[in-house]
């Protein structure tokens, strides 16, 4: 497994209390080591790491980061099967796809939020879909460590295998007619899609979905950020 650099108070330490993620290395600035220390004493022996007290984190992070005073090198977390998340989630699941999104920010975002409103899994493609790196871990604010993810070679596939398990298929796409809000209570057992913010929902991927669905926004505006209507989808799912 390809090792990397996590960087960030919140995204370090989620990284550290996860049992279940492999550490080698922590460097910490002489100001973090002082204030922060004591707080993340226990899992830094507990994961039997080596401490770098420096300064120096332009030698092997990007430029200008908000590294925060600490960097932790570790492996990606294992890539969870679909089986295992359907054998935890019997009679209600949110299950989110993500379809060719690639901004990693707006990845981190999404996690963060699933995170708050209890999704059961992120799932993106192993093509056009980057790998768990930094900047989503950093975007993600610790949530990287808490919403499982999953990578699947097709989601027109993975569709059809959640359906069969009693999953109902909700895809968002602007050009459809029917609102979120007229939808008055979702299936226990759903996928939400989005799609890339310049193609949106792939042809395939809009077919195989059992209900499209918009978000009322003002005629000034041609879409929300997908990250946002993320949120807005999944607020309304839990909110119902």
């Amino acid at each position: 497994m390809k090792q990397f650099w996590l960087y960030g108070k919140h995204t370090c330490i989620s990284a550290l209390k996860n049992e279940h993620r492999l550490c080698y290395e922590l460097l910490l600035s002489p100001t973090f080591y002082k204030q922060n220390y004591k707080e993340i004493k226990n899992y830094i022996e507990a994961k039997n790491l080596k401490v770098i007290e420096t300064n120096k984190f332009n030698t092997i992070l990007a430029p200008h980061v908000n590294h925060q005073g600490i960097a932790l090198k570790v492996a990606p977390l294992k890539n969870f099967e679909l089986q295992e998340i359907i054998e935890k989630s019997i009679n209600k699941s949110t299950i989110l796809i993500l379809d060719q999104i690639t901004d990693t920010y707006n990845i981190g975002s999404i996690l963060r939020t699933s995170a708050c409103f209890g999704v059961d899994a992120l799932i993106l493609t192993y093509k056009h879909s980057p790998c768990e790196n930094a900047s989503i871990a950093k975007a993600a604010s610790g949530t990287l460590e808490i919403t499982p993810l999953l990578y699947v070679t097709n989601i027109v596939k993975t569709i059809k295998l959640l359906k069969e398990q009693g999953y109902w298929c909700y895809g968002l796409d602007c050009h459809t007619n029917q609102n979120l809000d007229s939808i008055s209570k979702f299936y226990d057992k759903r996928i939400i899609i989005v799609g890339s913010e310049d193609k949106g929902l792939r042809r395939l991927v809009k077919e195989n979905c059992d209900f499209l669905i918009k978000i009322p926004i003002s005629p000034n505006i041609d879409s929300l950020n997908v990250s946002n209507a993320a949120a807005i989808v999944l607020y309304s799912i839990y909110n119902k």
